[in-house]
C-alpha cells in the first residue's frame, strides 16, 4: 500500500517553455494538457505534455532561469552517458509498447529533422537516443511489457564496487512491507541550519506548518479557465 506506481510527472526548468512544447507536441507527439501560472511560485508558470492518463512531462519557465547559465558536465550532459553533477537528471527514458512502436517513433523524429541513435538492444529493452532542446537527453524504450529479471541483471561485482553487502542486498530486493497508519505518522523535527528544502526568504514558516495548514493554506485547485459545463 503506497508503493509509488511509476512517474506522475517529471518537471524540467526552460528558459524557453514554447520551443519544449513545440518539440515534445509536434516531433514527440504528446499533447498539451496544462500551462498556468505554477502555484504559489511568483512570476512562474508551467506547462504538462501528457504521456497518458496519469504521466506527464513538465517544464518550468521562471525569469531567472534565463540568467542562469547552462553548463555541459555539470547542468547537463554531452552526450546520453556523459557524467552530470550528482542529483541532476542525465537522462529520461520514454515507455513505448514494442519495437514497431519504437520504429514508428523513429520515423516520427527524424521526419522533423532531428538525429536519432539507435535502437541498441540492452537486452531487458530496446533503446533509441536523441538530444531534445536545451541539452535534454532523451530516450526511447520498449521492454515490451516484460519485467526486468533481478536474477541476471544484477551483477555481483557492481554490487561490491558499490559497497553493498549481501544482507543490504537481499533487503534492497525485497524491501520490507509498510502498513499504513493512515497518514498519521508526523514530520521528524527540522534543523533549519541545514533544512531539506531552502525555501525563498519568508517561507521558512512552512517547516512549523502542520499537515492540515498545508493543505489549507498552499492548495489551489481551481483551473485557470472555468468550465464550459
Amino acid at each position: 500500500m503506497g508503493l509509488p506506481q511509476g512517474i506522475h510527472h517529471l518537471a524540467i526548468c526552460t528558459k524557453d517553455i514554447k520551443r519544449q512544447i513545440e518539440f515534445f507536441t509536434q516531433v514527440v507527439g504528446a499533447e498539451l494538457v496544462a500551462l498556468y501560472w505554477m502555484h504559489g511560485v511568483d512570476n512562474t508558470f508551467h506547462g504538462f505534455v501528457s504521456l497518458g492518463k496519469s504521466s506527464s512531462i513538465a517544464f518550468v519557465q521562471a525569469p531567472e532561469i534565463s540568467e542562469i547559465q547552462p553548463i555541459k558536465g555539470v547542468s547537463h550532459p554531452s552526450w546520453t552517458a556523459a557524467p552530470v553533477a550528482a542529483g541532476v537528471m542525465q537522462h529520461v527514458a520514454l515507455n513505448v509498447d514494442d519495437e514497431p512502436a519504437l520504429l514508428a517513433i523513429r520515423d516520427r523524429v527524424r521526419a522533423h529533422g532531428h538525429w536519432v541513435m539507435g535502437p541498441i538492444d540492452h537486452g531487458f529493452c530496446k533503446s533509441i537516443y536523441l538530444a531534445a532542446p536545451e541539452g535534454i537527453m532523451l530516450e526511447f524504450a520498449t521492454s515490451e511489457g516484460k519485467a526486468i529479471d533481478a536474477e541476471a541483471w544484477i551483477d555481483p561485482e557492481v554490487v561490491r564496487l558499490a559497497g553493498i553487502s549481501p544482507t543490504e542486498l537481499e533487503r534492497y530486493k525485497r524491501p520490507p512491507a509498510f502498513e499504513s497508519r493512515g497518514g498519521t505518522v508526523p514530520n521528524p523535527p527540522v534543523d533549519l541550519a541545514h533544512p531539506p528544502m531552502e525555501f525563498p526568504p519568508g517561507r521558512e514558516r512552512i517547516y512549523k506548518m502542520s499537515d492540515a495548514e498545508i493543505l489549507q493554506r498552499l492548495s489551489e485547485t481551481t483551473p485557470p479557465v472555468p468550465s464550459q459545463g
